[in-house]
């Protein structure tokens, strides 16, 4: 985290160190933040220190001079700090349950973005109770939209619910993905048996033709067998000649007698 993002969440903010610029000392970490309902702005924080965070002291918005990825830096002097009062309009919403104008529980807000420059809160983060379908994860609820703020609940126009604006993503949406991701897997696996079947069916048939061919070969020895057997006075081919050749010199030894 530094001050170049343009906002930063609540939560990352919790439990982050807070150092003193001037003498890099450890002042302890933060609690809880102080927000104004009225302008919806961030005007302190709570910081806790000692033993099981009992020690807490203050520090108001414009004494932080810049935000880090481990701690803040703030420039406080030890009076003030030494303070643990805070403003009479500082107000934490973690926690609040979220209503429609219409009477229904939607959810509860669990977290808002900051701009760390001014401490101004651009949206609120809701997480969903199930209504009306309103899946797991974190939904914007947007400040206009906010028509009243009580001690534990706030209430908003029921028409901010009916396309809630996404987050981050839940579980319930991962599912969803994998459900779809699997879905497409599925479909791809189908057509890749199909592809496999048909060229399965086109060796079946190769080999079936084959086969045919083979049993037509067999049939027609076998049917040249059957003939000789029908015929077995007539000799060979080459038997016949011989007898022929035989009857061919009796008949010249014959002539010469």
């Amino acid at each position: 985290m530094d001050t170049q993002e343009s906002v930063i969440k609540q939560s990352q903010l919790i439990n982050l160190l807070v150092l003193d610029r001037r003498t890099a000392e450890e002042l302890g970490r933060i609690d809880h933040l102080w927000l104004n309902l009225q302008t919806h702005k961030v005007i302190g924080l709570t910081c806790k220190s000692g033993f099981l965070g009992s020690s807490k002291q203050r520090v108001l918005w414009q004494q932080i001079e810049s935000f880090g990825e481990h701690s803040i830096l703030v420039n406080v002097n030890t009076e003030e700090f030494a303070n643990p009062e805070k403003p009479d309009e500082a107000y934490s919403l973690i926690g609040h349950e979220v209503w429609t104008d219409t009477g229904s529980k939607v959810g509860k807000l669990v977290d808002y973005l900051i701009v760390p420059e001014t401490g101004a809160v651009i949206n609120y983060l809701f997480t969903s109770s199930g209504w009306k379908g309103i899946l797991n994860g974190l939904y914007i609820l947007p400040i206009p939209k906010i028509q009243s703020i009580g001690s534990k609940r706030l209430i908003v126009e029921e028409a901010t619910f009916q396309e809630p604006q996404f987050y981050s993503e839940g579980l319930n949406q991962k599912v969803g993905q994998f459900k779809d991701l699997l879905k497409t897997d599925l479909e791809e696996t189908k057509r890749h048996l199909d592809s496999l079947a048909k060229g399965a069916q086109s060796i079946a048939d190769q080999a079936k033709d084959k086969a045919k061919e083979l049993a037509d070969q067999a049939k027609e020895q076998l049917s040249e067998s059957q003939v000789t057997s029908e015929n077995p006075a007539l000799p060979e081919a080459p038997e016949i000649i011989e007898v022929k050749a035989e009857l061919v010199e009796d008949s010249e030894e014959k002539k010469k007698g």
